[in-house]
């Protein structure tokens, strides 16, 4: 096949779904179709197998990045381990609601509470922004936390907090 032809057959398998779908469920078959030898039909699937490696990269940084602006106090205590944490997550969880972000980050926060290579501390400051995501984003009547380390000082601490919503006004204690 020329390279005109190749560059016209890739042509339409991006834009065809239909001929990308049937070519990936059968390559010699449709290849054959078209006129591609083996070598060709190989290599458009390598560049398919490239394309979709990279597409999913990208959508897990998209999610990564959409984590870190929900929980910008664990991004800040896990600092350049945030990335290696979430990278661990990501292949764990794939949320079906249409607060994909959200879920993403409450599921994120749960993960690292639950992680034992990561410290307490950061482990509070990821209980903390959960806590914060379900009172303000799921709109709860009431949250009520206990936490084991004060997240301006860093020290040891025992304490509680409370969200609370009564009527449209909000209390944090």
């Amino acid at each position: 096949m020329s390279l005109l032809e190749t560059q016209n057959f890739l042509a339409r398998i991006y834009t065809d779904e239909n001929l990308r779908r049937e070519f990936l469920s059968a390559p010699e078959k449709i290849g054959d179709r078209h006129a591609l030898s083996k070598p060709e039909i190989v290599e458009i699937l390598q560049i398919f197998h490239e394309e979709i490696n990279a597409f999913a990269e990208s959508l897990v940084w998209k999610r990564l990045r959409e984590v870190e602006k929900l929980l910008p106090l664990t991004r800040e205590k896990l600092n350049t381990e945030f990335v290696y944490y979430f990278r661990r997550f990501a292949p764990t969880f794939n949320s079906r609601s249409v607060k994909k972000h959200l879920d993403d980050a409450l599921c994120f926060a749960n993960y690292l509470q639950n992680c034992e290579t990561v410290s307490g501390f950061v482990k509070n400051a990821a209980k903390y922004e959960r806590a914060k995501i379900e009172f303000y984003a799921l709109n709860k009547k009431i949250v009520l936390r206990n936490f084991d380390y004060d997240l301006k000082t860093g020290t040891q601490k025992k304490h509680f907090k409370i969200w609370l919503r009564i009527g449209k006004r909000e209390f944090v204690f």
